[in-house]
């Protein structure tokens, strides 16, 4: 065999061999950020649960609830689709287009937190505050997680971990501070956090090297309206499910009932470290994936649902079996009545877990409207078997009727994602995926002023 001979499949090999690297390597950041993310969500949830009532701590997870409404409505638009159509392309057009995503989340925040000002005059004065720094915070920390998405598109892990770790390592004296005041309460602890993230975006521009362009949008919203649209869709399907599924058990049960199912939360919500780490990688990664055929595409995603959901079983399983005392000492005396929503709850997370690579899949096909469709059908599911169970056996009930629809949903999703993989046509060549990624990213797609 000759030098020229071998030269094919040696580059083939190479090529492989730098795809499963790279790979690894990009998911351990994205793993790696989440991890320093959820630990610091985790230590937020404790601290404020021991600072606060149980009641006061019911409208703040209320406010946070509102908080990844708004987050989802703001990556529909601008860093959902900038995972899909710029995973690669040209210097120009993927600064233009960094430019044009941080400018989305900029100005969505700006429009919530206009909204959140009218809507605090229609509060009680106990909460007006609450809705008040909620929408200050909320131009910074969509702006953040805009950067944030940004580098791990760019395949820049270690710079996103990095601008959370300065996120995190602000919020201790920005804490600090609002504890020693003496005025620790929903409000205030949430304007602290929402402080820190500004700061944390503001050197987010600067790892970039982007300016949030405001000029941009329009153009942005209109070449990428076939993803953006359906995203939007279906992130309100989801946080709209959430939001109604919180508001039902206040509205059945009462804000405590809403703490009580956030505490448990607390505690399993280090499964986020699989599901968001996970998260920031994984459609890219598909993406990726597709150039090298059915059999690795169908490899990833599957790998992605095996690991997310042997995780959610495992912290679940911990969890279930922490004594009681140990749950006491970590998130206060609510954890005696909170403790029995912990089964149901980890499996919603286990058959949530069980179902991402098919999520996942859809969107990295850029089945972006089959996605839309079967999320609002599943979220509609959620609804109606929650809201049931609350109305019939209170938290517990709505707990179980979450547990329920995961099942439900994981199987829903599986079908759509079998269905779609089977009309699909793989690329087997890289360079042929190269160019049409690319291609997809073109100049005018996200174009400036002329």
């Amino acid at each position: 065999m000759t030098r020229a001979d071998a030269a094919p499949g040696q580059v083939r090999g190479r090529r492989a061999r730098s795809w499963h690297a790279g790979a690894v390597k990009r998911v351990g950041w994205g793993l790696g950020d989440q991890a320093l993310s959820s630990m610091t969500n985790f230590a937020v949830g404790i601290l404020v649960a021991r600072s606060v009532s149980v009641s006061d701590f019911g409208a703040y997870a209320l406010a946070f609830s509102a908080y990844c409404f708004i987050l989802g409505i703001s990556r529909a638009l601008a860093t959902e689709p900038f995972a899909v159509r710029f995973v690669i392309g040209e210097p120009e057009d993927l600064h233009r287009a960094r430019a044009a995503v941080t400018g989305v989340a900029l100005l969505t925040g700006v429009a919530f937190l206009a909204m959140a000002l009218v809507l605090s005059q229609m509060l009680t004065e106990e909460y007006r505050s609450l809705a008040v720094c909620l929408g200050v915070s909320l131009p910074g920390l969509l702006v953040q997680d805009s950067v944030r998405q940004i580098l791990f598109g760019a395949g820049r892990g270690r710079s996103a971990f990095n601008n959370d770790l300065l996120w995190a390592a602000l919020m201790a004296p920005a804490f600090a501070g609002v504890i020693l005041s003496g005025n620790a309460n929903s409000a205030t602890l949430i304007l602290a956090w929402g402080a820190a993230a500004t700061v944390a975006a503001i050197v987010g521009c600067f790892q970039c090297r982007v300016v949030p362009g405001i000029r941009l949008i329009n153009a942005w919203l209109n070449s990428q309206r076939g993803l953006w649209a359906p995203f939007l869709v279906e992130g309100v399907a989801i946080n709209g499910a959430q939001q109604i599924v919180f508001f039902a058990i206040g509205g059945f049960v009462g804000l405590s009932a809403v703490g009580e199912m956030k505490l448990a939360l607390v505690l399993l919500g280090p499964v986020n470290v699989l599901v968001q780490g996970l998260g920031v990688v994984a459609v890219p990664e598909a993406a990726r994936a597709l150039a090298f055929g059915r059999s690795r595409f169908l490899r990833v995603t599957s790998v992605f649902s095996l690991v997310v959901a042997c995780g959610a079983l495992l912290w679940g399983l911990a969890v279930l079996l922490l004594p009681a005392s140990w749950g006491a000492g970590l998130v206060g005396r609510g954890w005696l009545t909170a403790s029995v929503l912990v089964l149901p709850l980890f499996l919603v997370q286990v058959f949530n877990g069980a179902k991402t690579g098919a999520a996942v899949g859809l969107r990295g096909m850029g089945a972006a409207k089959r996605s839309m469709w079967t999320r609002m059908a599943t979220s509609s599911l959620v609804v109606i078997l929650s809201v049931a169970g609350a109305a019939v056996a209170g938290v517990q009930g709505a707990a179980w009727g979450l547990a329920l629809a995961a099942a439900f949903n994981a199987v829903l999703w599986y079908l759509q994602f079998r269905n779609v993989m089977a009309q699909y046509p793989f690329k087997t060549a890289k360079s042929d995926f190269a160019r049409r990624t690319a291609g997809r990213s073109q100049a005018g797609e996200v174009g400036g002023p002329r």
